[in-house]
C-alpha cells in the first residue's frame, strides 16, 4: 500500500475534529482490527515529534459488523487539543501500525487551521 497525496478540508482551532478514513487496500476494504492509527501535525516537516499536535487512535471494535472489520477508522481530536493550536497552515501525515508492528504511512498533505470567533462557551 502506498500513501497518498491529499491537502484535508480547513479545520477550526478549538473544534472538535473527526476525520474518517475507510481504509483499503487493492481496492477491498481493510479489515484493521488490531491496527493503530496516528495523526501529526507540523509546522516544518523536520519538527520534532510531536509537532503542533500528535495523536493515536484505535478503531472501533464493538457492533456487528465492527467499524474496524469494514476499515473504518475515525480520527477524533478534542477541542481541549485543538484550542491551542495557532491558525495556521501545518503539513500532516497519517501512519497506520498493524499488529505486527509494520508501519506505512497512508496519507501526507496539508492542512489550514483557521481561527474560530468564538472563545468562550458558557
Amino acid at each position: 500500500m502506498s500513501y497518498s497525496q491529499r491537502n484535508l478540508s480547513n479545520l477550526v482551532r478549538g473544534d472538535d475534529w473527526a476525520i474518517k478514513l475507510v481504509v483499503s487496500s487493492s481496492g477491498s476494504v481493510l479489515d484493521i482490527t488490531g491496527y493503530t492509527y496516528w495523526f501529526t501535525l507540523k509546522n516544518n516537516v523536520d519538527d520534532a515529534d510531536p509537532g503542533a499536535l500528535q495523536i493515536s487512535v484505535t478503531p472501533d471494535i464493538s457492533g456487528n459488523p465492527s467499524e474496524a472489520s469494514q476499515g473504518i477508522v475515525y480520527l477524533n481530536v478534542d477541542k481541549s487539543l485543538t484550542d491551542s493550536i495557532e491558525a495556521a497552515t501545518y503539513n500532516y501525515d497519517v501512519q497506520q501500525v498493524d499488529p505486527l508492528g509494520t508501519v506505512q504511512t497512508l496519507l501526507i498533505g496539508k492542512v489550514k487551521v483557521v481561527k474560530d470567533i468564538t472563545r468562550s462557551i458558557a
